[in-house]
C-alpha cells in the first residue's frame, strides 16, 4: 500500500491553545496560520462545513467553504473527512456571526485516518477498563484526563525548579539493585543472567543517595520510579513516582517548613490554589498544618500505648483484647510492622486535613535517628492528607555500628517470615564507616499529591498507563 495517504510532516505554525490565547492579535493579520488536530465534530450546511478539531492544548472550529477551497476540494473534504481523522488546515482566523472563534480554511490535508468508530460523543468514554487500557482514547475523549496529564507535567517541572533554585543536585541511582534497602516493603525479584545473581527492582533510592552525601554532595535529590510488590488500593500502585531529597547539616525540624513551602508551591503552580476540593471534602493547605504525636494519637484512638510493648505477640494480644480487627496478620510479623498495621487501622483514616505526624516509634524506621530525650522514638514526621501518607521525613541515622545492628535485626526478621523487613545493604553500611554528616531526608509521593490536587479518586486515574491484569 502506498504511504502517500499518510504524509511525513505538516508545517504547523501554532498549537490550538496558542491561537486561542492570542486570537485577537493573530486574527488581525492576513497571514495564514497552519493548525493540525483531530476532528471531533463535523456538520454540513449546504456549501459550508463546520468541524471542530482539537489537540492537547485546546479545540477550535474549522469553517470550510466551497468558495474558499474550490468545489473539488470541498467535495473531497465532505466525502472523505470523518470524526476521528487528523487533518492539517491552513487559513485565516475570524469570528463567526455566532461569535465562534474559527479558522477559515484556505487549504487542508488529511494527515491520518481513524479506522475505528469514535466513542459516542454524548455518553463519552466512562468505562474505566477501556480508559486505562486504551489511554489514547481516554485522552481524545476526556478533557479531565488531558488536564491531569498537563498538571502532572507541571508538577514534575516545578519540583525540579524548586529544588534546583535551592542548590540541590539532581542525580540518578540504580533501579536494579542487589540489595533493595531503604524502606519496609516486599520487592520485585528477578535474575541477572550475565552476572548470575538475583536482583531486585528498587523500593527506594535512599541508601544510594546517602552514599552520595558521604561523598560530599550536601544537597541531592532524585525523582523517579520505585517498585513495591504490595496490594492494590486507591492510594497504592506497585510502580509509583517518588521524590527523595537529602540536606546535609539539617535535622528533621528544618524539613518541616521546607516541606510545607514545597507542597504549597507545587499546588499553586499546578492547580493555582491551596484550598483543594477532594471528593467533596475541602482540604486547606494554607497552614499552619496541625501537628500530632504518633504515640499519643494511637493511644487516644484505641487505648494502647505502643511503647509499652517489647515484642509483637504481647502487642497482638492487647489488640485482640480490645476487639480490634487487623485482618490478616502474618505469623512472622515484626513489632514495628504490627504497630504500623495498628496505626493504619485506628488512626490514619481520620487524618483528613494536612497533618504533621511526629516521632514514630523507633522500631518502625531503622534508618532514622533516635530521639536524644527518648530513644524509643525517632526524629521523624509524616505529612498525612486524606488519610494518605504524602511525605515521610526524618533525621538520618549516622552511627555505622548502630545502623548495622538494626539492619541485621531486620534481616533476621525477614528470615523469620516478615516479607516487609528491610534487607541488609553492605555497600551502604561500608559508606557510613567513612562518615555521614548530620543529614535529614524526605520522600514525597508525586502520584498521591497529584491525585489530591486534581480530585482524582485513585492513583490509576493519574498514571497514564497503570498495570492491568
Amino acid at each position: 500500500m502506498s504511504e502517500t495517504r499518510y504524509p511525513d510532516r505538516y508545517p504547523v505554525t501554532h498549537e490550538i491553545g496558542a491561537i486561542l490565547a492570542d486570537f485577537e492579535v493573530l486574527s488581525a493579520g492576513t497571514t495564514p496560520i497552519a493548525v493540525a488536530g483531530r476532528v471531533m465534530t463535523i456538520r454540513g450546511m449546504g456549501k459550508v462545513i463546520f468541524a471542530d478539531i482539537q489537540d492537547i492544548t485546546g479545540r477550535i472550529q474549522l469553517f470550510v467553504q466551497a468558495k474558499e477551497l474550490g468545489e473539488a476540494e470541498f467535495e473531497k473534504f465532505r466525502e472523505t473527512i470523518r470524526i476521528g481523522d487528523i487533518v492539517g488546515v491552513s487559513g485565516v482566523l475570524f469570528v463567526t456571526r455566532t461569535l465562534e472563534r474559527s479558522v477559515r480554511a484556505g487549504s487542508y490535508r488529511t494527515l491520518s485516518k481513524m479506522l475505528h468508530h469514535m466513542p459516542d460523543k454524548h455518553h463519552g468514554l466512562v468505562d474505566k477498563e477501556v480508559r486505562f487500557r486504551q489511554r489514547y482514547l481516554d485522552l481524545i475523549m476526556n478533557q479531565e484526563t488531558r488536564d491531569v496529564l498537563v498538571a502532572r507535567s507541571k508538577m514534575l517541572r516545578e519540583v525540579r525548579r524548586f529544588l534546583d533554585e535551592r542548590n540541590y543536585l539532581e542525580v540518578e541511582t540504580p533501579i536494579i539493585q542487589s540489595s533493595p534497602c531503604g524502606a519496609s516493603a516486599n520487592p520485585f525479584a528477578t535474575h541477572h543472567d550475565a552476572l548470575n545473581i538475583d536482583v531486585y527492582l528498587r523500593i527506594s533510592p535512599e541508601t544510594y543517595l546517602k552514599q552520595l552525601v558521604v561523598g560530599g554532595v550536601n544537597r541531592v535529590y532524585e525523582m523517579g520510579k520505585n517498585f513495591r510488590n504490595e496490594g492494590l488500593d486507591p492510594s497504592h500502585l506497585q510502580e509509583f513516582t517518588m521524590l527523595e531529597w537529602y540536606t546535609a547539616y539539617w535535622s528533621y525540624e528544618e524539613l518541616i517548613p521546607f516541606v510545607t513551602e514545597l507542597i504549597q508551591h507545587l499546588l499553586l503552580q499546578t492547580v493555582g490554589k491551596l484550598s483543594i476540593s477532594y471528593q467533596g471534602e475541602t482540604l486547606d493547605f494554607t497552614g499552619p498544618w496541625q501537628k500530632v504525636e504518633y504515640v499519643d494519637l494511637v493511644e487516644s484512638d484505641c487505648g494502647i500505648n505502643v511503647l509499652d510493648f517489647g515484642d509483637a505477640q504481647s502487642l497482638l494480644d492487647a489488640i485482640k483484647t480490645r476487639g480490634i480487627d487487623l485482618g490478616n496478620v502474618s505469623p512472622g510479623i515484626s513489632l514495628g510492622n504490627l504497630i504500623d498495621k495498628l496505626y493504619k487501622k485506628v488512626s490514619r483514616p481520620k487524618l483528613i486535613q494536612p497533618t504533621f505526624l511526629l516521632h514514630h516509634p523507633s522500631v518502625l524506621i531503622p534508618l532514622a535517628r533516635r530521639n536524644e530525650q527518648d530513644p524509643r522514638v525517632i526524629d521523624a514526621f509524616q505529612v498525612l492528607v486524606n488519610g494518605w501518607e504524602i511525605v515521610k521525613a526524618y533525621s538520618e541515622l549516622a552511627d555505622p555500628q548502630l545502623q548495622r545492628k538494626l539492619l541485621e535485626e531486620q534481616s533476621q526478621q525477614r528470615e523469620g517470615g516478615d516479607d516487609e523487613a528491610m534487607f541488609l545493604d553492605e555497600s551502604f553500611l561500608k559508606s557510613l564507616e567513612h562518615g555521614l554528616p548530620p543529614v535529614a531526608g524526605a520522600g514525597l509521593g508525586i502520584d498521591r499529591l497529584l491525585a489530591i490536587a486534581t480530585d482524582s479518586l485513585s492513583l490509576r486515574d493519574i498514571v497514564m498507563f497503570p498495570m492491568m491484569r
